[in-house]
């Protein structure tokens, strides 16, 4: 029987759109807000309850709508901000296709009071159908409610990701949405809190900008932010950017602001990451906030459902505009530097002994061919291991190697008569121990208490998720505490973690954990992500004699594998022939 092919009905369509633009309740607070930004608003107020998907609430003092267009907006392809092909190339309106109001409709419960004088409309839907309508008092301006988000599309509901992930990304989207018009005020109520509160600003747009960032960058990096002010080729870029020595090991705070609207573009990270050359650890990203304004034909935003991403043409030029800004802020903040310098006063008595050299007609050639280093290398190895009689301490520890003679390990790991020396790598060691026990959480778990706790500055969203996860956070390991609207404390944690080892792993589960899911923490995908970021802590990490041995013991205590996480080999087993090779490197 074949299967002949028919037009969908219009509410199955609404529903397919809405897949495609509302995701989540974040799609939806994102599309609300810009339509009250269109509206010309001074002051939106953002109401949410369990994440949106109970109630989102949004208030403008904007222009309002007529009786006429308050029954055309829920209507697909209905919009006031593009009428030819032309428009849509130059728009410069937050929403312009006319579809999110139809996605939402068909996808919840929403309620609408708008009103151009003082005389409002005041409409009901259910699934896009009016099922209620009558004029009520109200100022200029609208309000719009959904409630029940997803009630009629189970699918989409149970695909969502956890609350507190949720309210971390409708902090995140009102934060990016305030960066663009600092004057125009935000407040951010969820859960009956007060999270977001902002006044407009009636100032110039970088200054304003400026002031509305301090509120999201941490405080360590907006002490030490570096300023951009720069144009050429008609591309003006301004904002901040962070000292190098206060960059991070995620991309978590970058605000990009592109002809006005915030979005995500992984080519433009790239190249301001680009553009800090050496300044920065290929490991870490800058922090930035930048505005960058450029021709219309240059960028294309209908490209994302929900207008996340953009479309950069032009490229070489966005590439070489953005090289040029950064080294002309850090070549600025060099000079102001330097001026500070000149400025200080130094003794008149300070002396400078230019120091002795033992040797000034020392030769390069002599260098190379003694070859001091390595042959001193080898001869250390080879008077330690090669006569392995003459042996008088029981292991050797260089970098994150420790060799020890078979004699001692006998009964622990099968030796055959010709093995002289087994080498442990420590940081396999290391890598295995600290993964089973973040991956077993508590069955493993013993935290060592710090003597002086750790001190983290991060932006309100990230406080928020922090705050309603601390369970799962001292699940994986940190014991972390809440202090301020911008800083936590990691009062304990794994043993043998150097405080920017604790730093770097806090911030790699931090952003695992918002973007899980599930409650299921360990999955496939990321049990090898964070063993490969462990693999990287232990491989730079400093092992004391003490520590060498205590995991050495673990190891042999607990022997259950012969290769790491990640497949590497923990130990390997040498003899004479295998000593001799290495040697001869």
């Amino acid at each position: 029987m074949s299967k002949s092919i028919q037009i969908l009905d219009d509410n199955l369509i609404n529903k397919i759109a809405a897949g495609e633009v509302i995701e989540s309740p974040v799609s939806a607070i994102k599309e609300l807000v810009e339509n009250s930004i269109d509206a010309d608003a001074k002051n939106i107020v953002i109401e949410v309850k369990k994440s949106g998907l109970e109630l989102i609430r949004v208030e403008d003092d904007g222009i309002g709508m007529t009786k006429e267009d308050a029954y055309l907006c829920f209507k697909r392809h209905a919009t006031s901000k593009i009428k030819t092909f032309d428009d849509l190339v130059t728009v410069d309106s937050m929403g312009f296709r006319g579809e999110a109001l139809a996605s939402i409709a068909a996808v919840s419960k929403i309620e609408i009071k708008t009103s151009i004088d003082n005389i409002a409309t005041h409409l009901k839907l259910d699934r896009s159908k009016i099922i209620f309508e009558k004029e009520i008092a109200r100022t200029k301006g609208t309000t719009i409610d959904i409630k029940s988000l997803f009630f009629n599309v189970p699918v989409r509901k149970k695909f969502q990701k956890t609350l507190s992930h949720l309210n971390s990304e409708i902090i995140k989207v009102i934060n990016n949405l305030s960066l663009t018009r600092p004057d125009i005020g935000f407040k951010l109520i969820l859960n009956s809190d007060i999270k977001i509160s902002t006044k407009p600003q009636d100032i110039d747009k970088k200054t304003a900008f400026k002031n509305r960032i301090k509120n999201l960058l941490a405080k360590d990096v907006m002490k030490n932010a570096i300023e951009v002010d720069f144009s050429e080729n008609n591309i003006k870029i301004f904002g901040l950017i962070s000292d190098p020595n206060f960059s991070r090991k995620t991309k978590t705070q970058q605000y990009l602001i592109v002809n006005n609207r915030a979005v995500n573009s992984s080519i433009i990270s790239k190249f301001i990451k680009e553009a800090y050359f050496t300044r920065i650890q290929e490991s870490e990203y800058p922090v930035f906030a930048l505005h960058i304004k450029m021709p219309f034909h240059f960028v294309d935003v209908n490209v994302h459902p929900q207008k996340k991403e953009i479309r950069i043409r032009e490229l070489i030029f966005i590439k070489q505009a953005i090289k040029n800004a950064i080294d002309n802020a850090f070549e600025k903040k060099f000079q102001k530097d330097e001026k500070s310098v000149d400025n200080n006063s130094f003794s008149a008595d300070f002396n400078f002994t230019k120091p002795k050299i033992k040797n000034e007609n020392f030769s390069f050639e002599e260098i190379k061919k003694e070859n001091i280093f390595k042959n001193f290398e080898k001869q250390l190895i080879f008077e330690k291991f090669y006569d392995i009689e003459s042996l008088d301490l029981e292991f050797l520890k260089i970098d994150h190697f420790i060799f020890i003679e078979t004699k001692f390990l006998k009964g622990f790991l099968d030796i055959e008569e010709d093995e002289k020396i087994v080498v442990f790598d420590l940081s396999s060691i290391f890598l295995m121990s600290l993964f089973e026990k973040i991956k077993n959480k508590q069955k493993l778990l013993k935290l060592q208490t710090l003597l002086v706790p750790i001190s983290i500055a991060l932006n309100l969203a990230d406080i928020l998720f922090v705050e309603e996860n601390i369970q799962k956070f001292l699940d994986l390991g940190f014991d972390v505490r809440v202090i301020s609207k911008d800083q936590i404390l990691i009062d304990a944690t794994f043993q043998m973690l150097e405080k920017e080892n604790i730093k770097e792993l806090f911030f790699l589960i931090l952003e695992d954990l918002k973007h899980l899911n599930s409650t299921n923490i360990m999955d496939k995908t990321y049990e090898k992500k964070l063993a490969i970021q462990i693999s990287k802590i232990a491989k730079t990490k400093s092992y004391t004699d003490e520590e060498a041995i205590d995991l050495l013991s673990l190891f042999i205590k607990n022997k259950s594998a012969n290769v790491d996480p990640l497949g590497q080999s923990i130990f390997k087993k040498l003899n004479k022939n295998g000593i001799e090779k290495i040697l001869k490197g």
